[in-house]
């Protein structure tokens, strides 16, 4: 039987909630999805939002939050989400792409600064769990919104990540640290955002929201989510070790920040085909870390951005997640101490 390269972490605890919410007849929009926004808001020290079926409806909200005008420019790193690109195309505005660490696959700082002339705001994507230095990017007076859909529970100075811009987007589909099934949520740091979100979802239909039934499976996981994290950085500690008799390296935390391990990123001395097929001979299924990335539509953005290609062709995401189990992590363990 394969190891798939990310299972959600659903156990009996989680159904029970589901099941809970089925039999009350709360399945659509109601209490539990109110009551998810506000558990996200308490955990990372926020005012409040909205939860959404769609991860594109969430980050397209906190864009429209923040009273852009047409023509505006939005700066994103050339591996975050080509979701971003159709954001920002569907509401006039011009995105800004900048190429990223080699060693982090995070947004390179300095050329954040140096175009914030040019632009109005950014989208800081919390890329495979890695902590940016959020603070010198709000330092650059740009208008910040966090999407730490890989990075949940991560801390910087002990200040959790997705709690230094104006908005922040979580994704909770089935490959997200908690999962809803689908949909993600966005937050407002104070409560002028908070209106300025409610403005925006005014003028959206009910269709839209997170149903309940969703949202439960949520609030659980979230209840969970240290034990989560301990588990997956324990696993990942493993995999280093195993990793480090082989020629390849994985992506790395830069400074004092606390990452999470959203999978594991290993960044290859040799082609990617080569090992994911060694891989696949192990039952273990692979995947390129940044195959849905801005870079990876466009020869434009990979020409002029080398560092986000080079991770683009070299990067692959080994399993790593909770529910891997003693033996698969032994398998996955001796596969990285031998890759070809």
């Amino acid at each position: 039987m394969n190891i798939s390269v990310f299972k959600p972490s659903i156990k009996r605890r989680e159904m029970d909630a589901v099941l809970n919410c089925m039999v009350s007849d709360r399945i659509g929009f109601g209490k539990s999805a109110s009551q998810l926004v506000k558990d996200l808001s308490d955990f990372l020290g926020l005012k409040g939002g909205h939860a959404f079926k769609e991860y594109y409806r969430a980050i397209k909200t906190a864009v429209e939050a923040l009273g852009l005008e047409p023509g505006d420019s939005v700066i994103v790193s050339a591996l975050a989400p080509q979701l971003y690109i159709m954001v920002l195309k569907d509401l006039g505005l011009e995105p800004l792409i900048a190429d990223v660490d080699p060693d982090s696959s995070l947004i390179d700082i300095e050329l954040v600064e140096s175009a914030a002339e040019d632009a109005k705001a950014i989208i800081v994507n919390y890329e495979m769990g890695f902590v940016p230095d959020i603070a010198r990017i709000a330092e650059t007076g740009l208008a910040v919104i966090e999407d730490i859909s890989m990075a949940l529970g991560a801390s910087i100075d002990e200040q959790k990540a997705g709690s230094f811009g104006r908005f922040t987007v979580i994704n909770m589909d089935e490959d997200g640290l908690i999962t809803t099934g689908g949909g993600a949520a966005v937050l407002a740091s104070s409560r002028k955002d908070v209106r300025a979100l409610n403005a925006v979802a005014g003028n959206l239909h009910q269709s839209v929201f997170l149903p309940d039934m969703n949202a439960s499976l949520g609030i659980v996981q979230l209840k969970n989510i240290t034990e989560y994290l301990e588990s997956r950085l324990e696993i990942a500690d493993i995999f280093t070790k195993s990793l480090m008799r082989s020629r390849h390296k994985k992506l790395t935390q830069k400074g004092d920040a606390m990452n999470v391990y959203y999978s594991f990123p290993v960044v290859l001395d040799t082609g990617i085909h080569e090992v994911s097929a060694y891989a696949r001979k192990k039952n273990i299924l692979t995947e390129t870390s940044f195959s849905g990335s801005i870079a990876a539509y466009s020869e434009e953005v990979q020409a002029s951005c080398p560092n986000a290609k080079k991770l683009l062709l070299r990067c692959i995401n080994f399993p790593l997640y909770p529910m891997l189990g003693k033996s698969n992590i032994s398998i996955i363990s001796r596969v990285l101490s031998s890759l070809p």
